[in-house]
């Protein structure tokens, strides 16, 4: 992976701020980040519920192990098969 040359500002800017600004800046970067991957869903065209949460598992998740995704996505596939679940709630704007 290449070195990023702003990391070490960043870590200095994130270890000057108080517990609270610091649990502020991570819920607001991972909703964020939940955006992302539901705008990435939207252009990849992706309506079917099963196939949205398996992409956006894949991506908010990139480290899980496959054996994870087919676990969850089975299961999500299963729900949603005995009308039980309709797919994940896009979050708030």
């Amino acid at each position: 992976m290449r070195f990023d040359p702003g990391r070490p500002l960043q870590e200095a800017v994130i270890a000057a701020m108080s517990p609270v600004d610091r649990t502020d800046r991570m819920a607001r970067l991972r909703e964020n980040g939940r955006w992302l991957v539901w705008q990435q869903a939207d252009a990849a065209g992706i309506s079917d519920p099963v196939e949205q949460a398996d992409f956006i598992l894949r991506r908010l998740y990139p480290e899980m192990p496959e054996a994870w995704f087919e676990d969850i996505v089975g299961q999500l596939r299963e729900l949603h098969a005995a009308g039980r679940w309709s797919g994940f709630r896009r979050p708030d704007p």
